[in-house]
């Protein structure tokens, strides 16, 4: 088999490794996680990019004021300033929040998955075209 056949699934399993450990970071957050609401307090917008990545403040169950950027962000991800929304972090570990809507529980994992099989489809067709 070429080195194109094993880089593809490489890249593929790796892929699918991480949407794999996405959904199981989100179903641990879903059942064990504290929540509460942050609201996004400014747009961080790179224009070298094109890139806008929101800025959430919140204060934990300890009092303290908590601000993050999400590790998720691009189309459809979008929060405008003022937005309120709900915000899930490990207990005891609030400096590891996330933003809690459908979209940022389901995206990352479908579009590592969706890449993945991607990368493991090219694999196949470059190992049966070899």
């Amino acid at each position: 088999m070429s080195t194109g056949v094993w880089l593809c699934a490489l890249a593929g399993a790796a892929c699918m490794g991480a949407a794999i450990r996405e959904r199981t970071v989100v179903s641990r957050l879903r059942r064990n996680g504290t929540r509460t609401e942050g609201t996004v307090v400014r747009v961080l917008v790179d224009s070298a990019e094109g890139t806008q990545t929101p800025v959430i403040r919140f204060t934990d169950a300890g009092g303290h004021l908590i601000e993050f950027t999400p590790s998720a962000s691009g189309i459809g991800l979008g929060l405008a300033a003022g937005t309120t929304v709900p915000v899930v972090y490990p207990l005891g570990n609030s400096h590891e929040a996330r933003v809690f809507t459908a979209r940022h529980r389901v995206l990352p994992s479908l579009l590592s998955a969706f890449v993945g099989a991607i990368f493991l489809g090219v694999a196949v067709v470059i190992a049966l075209t070899d």
